[in-house]
């Protein structure tokens, strides 16, 4: 288990008291994105922190369907965690949210999806922010920080489902 000082680091005044938030480890995470440079430094930044077992990568929605899919049909490891870019080739991060809203909801239960992008559009954050199947809406590159949140996310819509 790993445990996050959210009040640690640049910018404590030290006045803040200390809460530790215990994380547990994901089983798996999708990266939705067709960067490669991106999927890397978002592989490393979960890997060094230690608390994702398994990583797996698609490079369109497409692909993140058909994988979905495919783990259903195999009774495989769902990801927990999807972090989802706007723009890709074939299937971008939109569509993707219409194929996946279609997908039989029961493996999908204990899943969150995170849009991720560098788009400054007000459009783009509204209408990933009106999408049900949308946890959160942030900016990429992901950091240390941002990951650890996301996983806390998790943890609490787990916790409700």
């Amino acid at each position: 288990m790993y445990f996050f000082d959210r009040n640690s680091g640049p910018g404590n005044t030290g006045s803040e008291s200390v809460t530790h938030q215990p994380i547990k480890c994901l089983k798996k995470v999708l990266l939705v994105d067709d960067d490669t440079v991106t999927n890397l430094m978002h592989r490393r930044v979960m890997e060094r922190s230690g608390l994702v077992e398994q990583i797996e990568v698609a490079t369109d929605g497409l692909l993140a369907i058909d994988h979905l899919e495919a783990m259903r049909a195999q009774n495989g490891i769902q990801p927990e965690l999807i972090l989802l870019d706007i723009n890709m080739p074939r299937m971008n991060g939109f569509e993707f949210l219409q194929a996946y809203a279609k997908l039989d909801p029961l493996p999908l239960a204990q899943q969150i999806i995170i849009m991720l992008s560098t788009s400054l559009l007000r459009a783009d954050r509204s209408r990933a922010e009106a999408d049900p199947n949308v946890h959160r809406f942030a900016n990429k590159p992901m950091r240390l920080e941002d990951m650890l949140n996301f996983f806390e996310d998790y943890q609490k819509y787990a916790a409700r489902t």
